[in-house]
């Protein structure tokens, strides 16, 4: 049976105001290993995400075994367990996640362990996926989902219970599944990136962290490659807002921690802005561009930062007309 995150990746943000990114209840397609995917038998296991996988279900209730050895995919040979996804996890810092089963009768359960590199890769996963889901009873700590599947992130670490047969007696069993891998991970490092979105207007539970080009697909398409120069070193966070000024529009914060990168990274922008985009205003510091919709969009240097409305109604102004 496939695994692998579920959730829907790659909605693009429509006309008039962002998408939320919604979850659905579909297998990801799994690749045919080329490569050996899974840690050999007998070897002790590593630490990371398999020492965060329980290898039984506790709590009240019937038995659960697990009829096959956890699978164990490093870096590029999450390709061999997902297909969809990998590039968005990739992208955002993957280092590793381990996949165990548990079976009770015609019942099964699929518990996916993923270690990204640090705190702000892990919420980036989970923002991702989350779109407009809610907590589930009994989970600790951050997450969202139902009887079919639930997610957490918890520091570094994103888990996943997949229940592929939305049997609501296997619920209890997914909680205690997301609990004992969450108990295992000490702490839960701050994500400061967030801190970068004003709250005022801020749509809640619409952020998204954006680290190079598969993620920025789900905010705006604004030129190809790496157009916000992230180079695999940063990334930006991103929300929906709605003012009583600027109506409904999505906006893009990156801090490059130089000014000198900061205003590199918006000629670089300008230089390779997808077509469909025209610039009608620009200075030193900032733009204007309108895309074929009528819809404008913005960017402007701000000390060391790229601050990016998109989806505007209205012409924003404070640039001058391209010469």
């Amino acid at each position: 049976m496939c695994s692998g995150p579920s959730w829907a990746a790659g909605l693009r943000r429509g006309s008039g105001h962002a998408l939320l990114l919604l979850p659905v209840l579909a297998q990801v397609a799994c690749r045919s290993a080329g490569a050996p995917a899974t840690a050999p038998l007998g070897v002790a296991p590593a630490p990371g995400a398999t020492a965060l996988a329980p290898g039984r279900v506790e709590g009240p209730g019937p038995e659960w075994t697990e009829p096959e050895r956890p699978r164990r995919f490093i870096g590029q040979d999450l390709f061999n367990h997902i297909d969809g996804a990998a590039e968005i996890f990739l992208e955002m810092g993957f280092r590793e996640v381990v996949v165990r089963r548990y079976r009770n009768g015609e019942a099964s359960l699929a518990l996916e362990v993923y270690e990204m590199k640090d705190a702000t890769a892990a919420r980036g996963i989970y923002l991702r996926f989350r779109g407009q889901g809610t907590p589930v009873a009994g989970v600790a700590g951050r997450n969202f989902g139902n009887r079919y599947q639930i997610a957490a992130q918890k520091d570094r670490t994103f888990v996943q219970v997949t229940n592929a047969s939305g049997e609501a007696r296997c619920l209890s069993a997914m909680v205690s599944l997301v609990n004992q891998s969450l108990r295992a991970v000490l702490d839960d490092g701050d994500v400061t990136l967030l801190n970068l979105l004003p709250a005022e207007g801020r749509v809640p539970g619409s952020e998204v962290i954006v680290c190079g080009p598969y993620s920025l697909q789900s905010v705006f398409t604004l030129g190809e490659g790496d157009i916000l120069q992230l180079q695999g070193q940063r990334c930006g966070i991103a929300g929906d807002y709605q003012t009583e000024l600027e109506g409904s529009f999505t906006r893009l914060i990156i801090a490059y921690g130089r000014a000198d990168d900061a205003q590199a990274a918006f000629q670089h922008l300008l230089q390779g802005l997808d077509a469909q985009l025209r610039v009608v205003q620009r200075n030193e510091h900032s733009a204007v561009f309108r895309d074929q919709a009528g819809q404008f969009g913005s960017v402007a240097v701000r000390n060391d930062q790229l601050d990016i409305r998109l989806h505007l109604v209205r012409d924003p102004g404070g640039a001058d007309p391209p010469g």
